[in-house]
């Protein structure tokens, strides 16, 4: 994998990378940079999450929420070592709910969650627009605790990555299939209580950012009838090598073209869906690299969420 590639990926298990971050003299940093950038900003210990959570029965979880790291990257929250899944509640305010509901699931290449860029933010900007949001804490695979020892470890990874990748190598971790029980237990749990949160149980969807995208994915081909999302958001994320449901739920797919880590991941869901004579949309935009999610990156890519928003009111799932 090129360095460009390296670096991009660990800003993205970061935060999904810093807009604001800049090299003294205010010269924004390039990708190029990143790598040393982040070895000498390692990630700095905070407090858990004080937002109200609900905690997820899956059949492997173990360990406990105390065991989590959760650090402060350039004023973003990460978590990683998740042992205990569990959903973060982001409602729209009173009165405005229009009945859609949406599982979010971050990314961070199943070894941290990039907890605001890739769910918060994204949460409460569907929010505003009526949408009841869950951000989705998934499983991932276990890293040291230390912040410099934990960047080592991403970049092992990334090395070791496939950056001509076209679908999900369950090979590649264990977490893909932890994430993947996860998104379907948030799936049925979100459904079984949807009339507590004025949510319509045939508009719950799922939508999910890099490893979150490949989660939402394996969610969107694993399913059974509890569990089955209405909608499905894939940005910068892969699919399996899995036939295309028959009842598969319409499919919004976004990245940008020169992303040096999916670029190649998210034509193949598009044609898989579309083989199969399912619903899908696909937006490339040509510049915005990995992890661009709701930072500012100055190109097209700022406005992947407005097109969401509007596939979905395009695929009735937003009235």
């Amino acid at each position: 994998m090129q360095k460009p590639a390296i670096a991009a990926l660990l800003v993205s298990v970061a935060l999904s990378a810093p807009a604001c971050a800049q090299q003294p003299g205010g010269k924004p940093l390039t990708m190029q940079d990143m790598t040393a950038f982040l070895a000498a900003h390692p990630p700095q210990p905070i407090a858990a999450a004080t937002e109200p959570s609900i905690p997820l029965a899956t059949a492997a979880a173990t360990g406990s929420p105390g065991s989590e790291d959760w650090a402060n990257m350039f004023g973003h929250r990460v978590v990683r070592n998740v042992t205990q899944p569990a959903l973060y509640p982001v409602r729209p305010a009173a009165g405005k709910a229009n009945g859609t509901a949406v599982i979010i699931a971050p990314g961070g290449a199943f070894l941290s969650l990039a907890f605001d860029n890739e769910g918060i933010l994204v949460a409460k900007y569907l929010a505003e627009r009526g949408i009841t949001c869950f951000v989705l804490k998934y499983r991932v695979d276990q890293t040291p605790k230390d912040g410099k020892a934990f960047l080592d470890v991403v970049e092992n990874r990334m090395r070791n990555g496939k950056p001509n990748r076209t679908h999900v190598d369950f090979a590649e971790t264990k977490g893909i299939l932890l994430a993947q029980e996860d998104g379907l237990a948030a799936l049925r749990w979100v459904r079984a209580h949807a009339g507590e949160y004025g949510v319509d149980p045939a508009r719950i969807g799922i939508i999910g950012f890099s490893a979150g995208g490949m989660t939402a994915m394996n969610v969107a081909t694993g399913y059974d009838g509890a569990s089955r999302p209405d909608f499905v958001g894939s940005i910068y994320g892969a699919g399996p090598e899995r036939p295309v449901p028959k009842d598969a739920p319409p499919v919004f797919v976004a990245l940008a073209a020169d992303d040096g880590i999916m670029a190649y991941a998210g034509v193949p869901i598009f044609e898989a869906w579309r083989a199969a004579g399912r619903s899908a949309e696909l937006h490339i935009y040509s510049a915005g690299e990995h992890g661009f999610s709701m930072r500012q990156v100055g190109t097209s890519a700022d406005h992947w969420v407005e097109h969401f928003v509007q596939w979905l009111h395009g695929v009735k799932m937003v009235p």
